[in-house]
């Protein structure tokens, strides 16, 4: 696991886009499925009236995140070895930032019983 977060092969780096695009699907279908509960709200003050609509929440994190990793991933085939090393550490960094908040939703996610419950 380690090596995989070390490497910053371009090849590497085309793996790990692809969870930090998996992560941001899975955040806005687990965003969308809570706030549909009634339960919660949505905490990300950008996000707060995208998500009011199903076609502008695919857009702000279905479309326009696929069409922004695929660019970076097109400007990786042209980095240097420092700029591969630089984007991995930002990369890495987006997918464990990612890793938390899709955590924290299935933690609300497992504590959504005991609200139900109690209402």
């Amino acid at each position: 696991m380690l090596a995989f977060i070390k490497d910053y092969s371009l090849d590497n780096l085309k793996n790990k886009l692809f969870v930090l695009y998996v992560l941001n699907i899975t955040d806005i279908i687990f965003t969308l499925l809570l706030l549909n509960t009634g339960f919660y709200i949505e905490a990300n003050i950008l996000m707060i009236s995208a998500v009011q609509s199903y076609a502008a929440s695919f857009c702000l994190k279905v479309l326009l995140p696929a069409i922004l990793l695929l660019y970076v991933f097109y400007r990786l085939k042209s980095a240097n070895e420092r700029q591969l090393r630089n984007s991995n550490i930002m990369i890495s960094g987006i997918t464990v930032v990612y890793a938390f908040i899709n955590l924290s939703h299935l933690v609300w996610f497992s504590i959504l019983p005991l609200f139900i419950m109690n209402s």
